[in-house]
C-alpha cells in the first residue's frame, strides 16, 4: 500500500533519490506509523472469549448458597436467632401467657427451625404480628418466617416475593356443640391461657375417620336436626346451609356479622352450636369456665390448609423450613420421638440410621449439622408430640392431620 499526501508534489525520477535524502526522518517515522496502524486495522480483531461460568454440583450449589450473605440461613447463623411472626392471642397455635411464655403448635414448629438450624430450640424471637402486616413483614425481612395460622389459597401464593412451605394443621370450618349443663359464660377472672383447664382430657384414642362422603356427614351431623346454629355471615354461613342440604337435616342458623358476636350469642344459650375455624373454635373453649361440656365435632365443611410462609427469593431458606417439617412427620411414620429416639443410636435400619444421619449426612445438602434431625426430636419432638402437647388437650380431633397410613394428609418425601 502506497501512502501519499494530497499537497505533495509527485515526486519524478530525478528528484526521487534527491528528496528522499531530504526527507526528514520524523516524516518517515509518521508515515511508518500511519501505514502500520492501517494495515492492522484492515485486520480481523480475535473474539473475545466470554467469561466461563462454572458448572455447579449439588455441593458447589450448597457451598455457595451457605457462603450467601443475603441467605436468610447464614443471617440466621450469624445472628444465633431465629426471627418468627406469630399471632400470639390464638390458644393451641401461639399464645403467650403472662410470664412471657410461649406455646402452640407454630410455636414449637418455630423452635423445631431453631433446634435444625441453630442446635437450640430456645433460640427464637417472637414477634406477633397482625393479620393485615404478616406477608409485608415476610417481604421487607423482619421475620425470617411466619408461623401465623395463615391459609395458603391461590391469590395468596402469587403473591410477589412470598412462598409456602407444607402444610402444618389441614384446618376447616367445624362445628361445636354444648354438651354440658353448665352456663358457658367465659371465665371473668383470668385471661385466657394455652394451659389447658384441669378438668380438661386429652382426646380420645379412635379410629374413626372424617366424614367423607354425603351419606358419612349426614350420619354425623343427624343428632344436629332441629338444632339451632350461629354462623358469621358470608362464606361461613353458606359452607354451612350447603352442608346440612346436602345432608338432608333442617336446622334454623343465627347469621351474624362477625365471629365476636358468635361466640357471645352461643355463651349466652342464644344457639346450641357454633360454627367457624376449628382453630378458632378451640382456642375461643379453652376461655371457657368448663371446656369439657363443649364437644368440637370432627366434621368439615371448607378447607384450611395453615401453611408456614417465607419470602420467595430464597429456595435455600425455603428448602430447610421444608424438610424441618418433613422430619417431624417422617419421624412419626418411622415411630421414633422425643422420648426414644436414643433407642435407634445404633440402629441397623438403614432407613432410620439415614435420617437420623449415623449412616449418611444428608443435613449438609441443606448446609445443617449431620445431627439436625436427632436435635429436632430432642427438643421438640415428632408431629404427634407436638400434636398432643398443643392441641389434643384442647380436645381438637386429629381428623386430616394423621398420618397417611392413619388416613390422613400427613405425607413426608423421602429422606434420601
Amino acid at each position: 500500500m502506497i501512502l501519499r499526501l494530497k499537497h505533495l508534489p509527485k515526486p519524478t525520477k530525478k528528484s526521487a533519490k534527491k528528496r528522499l535524502l531530504q526527507t526528514p526522518i520524523r516524516q518517515w517515522c509518521f508515515f511508518a506509523s500511519l501505514t502500520m496502524a492501517l494495515l492492522s486495522g484492515c485486520q480481523e480483531q480475535p473474539k473475545t472469549s466470554p467469561p466461563i461460568t462454572p458448572i455447579a454440583t449439588a455441593t458447589t450449589t450448597a457451598t455457595t448458597k451457605d457462603k450467601d450473605p443475603d441467605g436468610i440461613l447464614e443471617r440466621v447463623k450469624a445472628r444465633g436467632k431465629l426471627i418468627c411472626g406469630v399471632n400470639g392471642k390464638l390458644a393451641g397455635f401461639s399464645y403467650v401467657d403472662q410470664k412471657g411464655d410461649w406455646s402452640g403448635l407454630d410455636v414449637d414448629y418455630c423452635k423445631a427451625i431453631a433446634a435444625a438450624v441453630l442446635g437450640d430450640a430456645k433460640a427464637v424471637e417472637f414477634k406477633p404480628l397482625l393479620a393485615k402486616d404478616r406477608f409485608t413483614s415476610v417481604q421487607n425481612g423482619d421475620v425470617d418466617i411466619l408461623m401465623r395460622n395463615t391459609t395458603r389459597t391461590l391469590t395468596r401464593d402469587v403473591i410477589p416475593n412470598i412462598s409456602f412451605a407444607p402444610t402444618t394443621f389441614f384446618d376447616g370450618q367445624g362445628l361445636m356443640v354444648s354438651i354440658g349443663t353448665s352456663s358457658a359464660s367465659p371465665k371473668s377472672t383470668a385471661s385466657p391461657s394455652a394451659t389447658p383447664s384441669p378438668t380438661a382430657t386429652p382426646e380420645a384414642k379412635s379410629d374413626k375417620q372424617t366424614p367423607r362422603t354425603n351419606e358419612e356427614l349426614a350420619i354425623a351431623l343427624k343428632d344436629l336436626a332441629g338444632k339451632k346454629i350461629c354462623v358469621e355471615t358470608g362464606l361461613n354461613a353458606s359452607n354451612l346451609e350447603s352442608a346440612f342440604k346436602e345432608a338432608n337435616i333442617d336446622i334454623t342458623t343465627m347469621v351474624l356479622p362477625d365471629l365476636d358476636s358468635v361466640l357471645k350469642a352461643y355463651s349466652k344459650g342464644d344457639c346450641e352450636v357454633a360454627s367457624s375455624e376449628k382453630s378458632q373454635l378451640a382456642a375461643w373453649r379453652s376461655k371457657l369456665a368448663r371446656p369439657v361440656d363443649h364437644k368440637i365435632l370432627d366434621v368439615s365443611f371448607s378447607k384450611e390448609p395453615l401453611s408456614p410462609a417465607i419470602v420467595g427469593n430464597d429456595d435455600h431458606w425455603r428448602d430447610v423450613v421444608t424438610w424441618v417439617i418433613y422430619a417431624t412427620f417422617y419421624a412419626e411414620e418411622l415411630g421414633i420421638n422425643m422420648d426414644n429416639y436414643t433407642t435407634f443410636k445404633d440402629t441397623k435400619n438403614p432407613e432410620i440410621s439415614k435420617f437420623l444421619g449415623t449412616s449418611e449426612s444428608l443435613g449438609i445438602e441443606l448446609g445443617l449439622a449431620p445431627d439436625w434431625t436427632t436435635q429436632i426430636l430432642k427438643q421438640v419432638g415428632n408431629y404427634n408430640d407436638i400434636y398432643n402437647r398443643n392441641l389434643a388437650t384442647l380436645e381438637i380431633p386429629r381428623g386430616l392431620n394423621r398420618t397417611w397410613k392413619q388416613g390422613g394428609l400427613l405425607y413426608s418425601m423421602p429422606f434420601r
